[in-house]
């Protein structure tokens, strides 16, 4: 009802003097309540810090290097500071922990000139010692590893870490790789302080009655084909043979056919009679049938010849033979051809 009353210059007024007043008393009531509980409580975690940090480098200088390192990193949680960076560096470096701990000598050194000079220069040293004195381990792809997946303890390999320097612990580490067809490849490279090796990765391919045989795989079945060529030339050879036979009885029927018709019109046969035309139909059959098996008895007798001399020498891998009859010679009115490859 008051603010109802009111006007509206009186009420924007009443605001504003609200609104200062507000903002004023914040400050003052944060000061009396919040911060006394928060800095005491910062500074207790800092106390506990302290002395959490004096005894971890009690126990680093004792060479108790597994538990000072397991208090520097709580006292990390409460506050990092570059000193303590550099003791966990140092810890993890006492305990062979050499990649791990130059990454944390590095960051230590990026924060150094806030500490000083003395300390700048220590971790620096620190930093160059150990760089030096990190084993490095190359791993290249040999014959059959071109495209095979590798592991390095268990973690797999890009291929930015393949042929170049991979920096490492000193002590055992397990290469192992894979590649369908290929047997697979494990092998465990013991590298020590300032050490550098070479592995190259060699894949021996499973054999051909093995590969594929597991699960998942796929089977690789290899059939020999009997070679189906060996009886072609004996084949060849009969029906050659056979072809002579045929054609020696129809040079005899043309002979005796020759000899009938020489009795009926004479030695040159112009005053043969009507009657004689079958016995010179019957010479032309003759003649050309006995010169066409003649033809197809000499070329499949040499050719069975040929093969049977030529399966007597070793044979290619791969063999395509073929043979084609052709009931014609080339310039010749009557006889055969046979073409093949072998």
């Amino acid at each position: 009802m008051l603010l109802a009353s009111m006007s509206k210059n009186s009420r924007q007024f009443l605001f504003a003097t609200v609104l200062r007043g507000a903002l004023l008393t914040a400050p003052v009531l944060c000061v009396t309540f919040c911060p006394k509980s928060a800095l005491a409580q910062d500074k207790k975690e800092l106390s506990k810090a302290r002395a959490l940090f004096q005894r971890a480098i009690e126990l680093e200088q004792a060479g108790n290097y597994p538990t000072a390192l397991e208090q520097f990193r709580e006292v990390g949680q409460v506050r990092m500071t570059p000193q303590v960076r550099f003791h966990i560096a140092s810890c993890e470096e006492k305990l062979g922990k050499l990649v791990t701990a130059l990454g944390g000598y590095e960051l230590a050194l990026a924060d150094a000139d806030s500490v000083g000079d003395d300390f700048k220069g220590e971790v620096d040293t620190a930093v160059t010692r150990l760089r030096a004195s990190i084993p490095k381990l190359v791993i290249q792809r040999g014959a059959g590893a071109e495209a095979a997946e590798m592991e390095l303890d268990g973690v797999a390999l890009g291929a930015s870490s393949i042929g170049v320097s991979v920096p490492l612990d000193p002590g055992p580490h397990s290469i192992t790789a894979k590649s369908p067809g290929y047997e697979p490849f494990s092998q465990t490279v013991t590298i020590a302080e300032n050490e550098q090796k070479t592995l190259e990765v060699v894949l021996t391919a499973e054999p051909q009655d093995a590969a594929g045989s597991g699960s998942g795989g796929t089977r690789t079945v290899i059939v020999t084909e009997k070679p189906r060529g060996r009886y072609v030339p004996y084949i060849i050879g009969g029906v050659g043979a056979a072809s002579l036979v045929a054609s020696g009885v129809l040079f005899a029927l043309r002979q005796s056919a020759l000899s009938d018709l020489e009795s009926k019109c004479g030695p040159d046969r112009k005053s043969c009679p009507r009657s004689s035309q079958s016995e010179v139909d019957h010479l032309g059959v003759y003649n050309t049938s006995a010169q066409v098996a003649l033809g197809i008895g000499v070329v499949g007798v040499g050719t069975a010849v040929t093969l049977i001399l030529l399966q007597k020498k070793p044979a290619p891998a791969e063999t395509t033979t073929g043979l084609s009859f052709v009931p014609s010679a080339p310039n010749s009115v009557a006889g055969a051809s046979f073409a093949g490859r072998f």
